[in-house]
């Protein structure tokens, strides 16, 4: 039976997620987080700075779904369903397998490349690629469900994760970030509005979110959040 979790307003967010999503837990052993431990990691901080921008109103449902639907349905409390949700990484396959070499090896610390990942020499402007990693995860929605046309909105969900994404230090260095975003996006804007096909596109950084990346584009800062570090 899919999880479903009822927001009554935004004062009792935390309550009403409890333990759902707080931590997305760890890549190895017997006890590895799920694919649905990162997609509830996303959209629990997603949804309340989506709440706190007008984004969506509470009262409100999210609902986890099953492929080859979107990850979440959102739901009024009359049960009409008023958006469809979908989680993606932007991210690279071998920074992906280095994460998971560093948890294995025990290590406490390690300079980013150590075990085979993206930019061991160093990274000038890790924010280029940063932006292509978020083009690309956009890419790779191209004829799934949470493109297709629909009367229900549709919303994107993109959560950077990768050695780009961690060599931005702070506020400003992801601000350059969603920069080169935004200029590498105006380059080919019609060819990705086609793609979405009317789905809306957000961005959940370290420290900003970007409501509809392809359209209005709002960057709002995140509420300082502890648990919103790389996994």
């Amino acid at each position: 039976m899919n999880k479903t979790i009822k927001v009554p307003d935004i004062a009792g967010f935390c309550t009403a997620f409890g333990a759902v999503g707080l931590k997305v837990g760890v890549r190895t052993g017997a006890e590895k987080r799920t694919q649905d431990d990162k997609e509830w990691f996303v959209v629990r901080r997603f949804l309340k700075a989506g709440l706190r921008a007008g984004i969506f109103e509470a009262p409100i449902s999210v609902q986890k779904r099953n492929p080859p639907e979107p990850d979440f349905a959102l739901d009024l409390d009359d049960g009409d369903t008023v958006a469809f949700l979908e989680i993606t990484e932007a991210t690279d396959q071998t920074d992906q397998k280095e994460m998971t070499a560093f948890e294995h090896s025990k290590k406490t610390a390690m300079l980013v490349g150590d075990f085979g990942g993206r930019f061991s020499g160093g990274a000038s402007q890790p924010g280029r690629a940063w932006a292509l990693d978020v083009l690309d995860a956009i890419r790779r929605k191209v004829g799934k469900a949470i493109f297709l046309r629909s009367e229900t909105n549709r919303h994107l969900v993109i959560y950077p994760n990768s050695n780009a994404s961690s060599l931005l230090f702070d506020d400003e260095d992801e601000r350059v970030a969603f920069g080169f975003l935004r200029e590498a996006i105006e380059i080919k804007r019609d060819t990705y509005v086609q793609a979405a096909n009317g789905c809306l596109v957000h961005i959940l950084g370290k420290e900003y979110v970007c409501f509809d990346l392809l359209g209005r584009v709002e960057l709002v800062r995140r509420e300082a959040n502890k648990s919103s570090k790389k996994s």
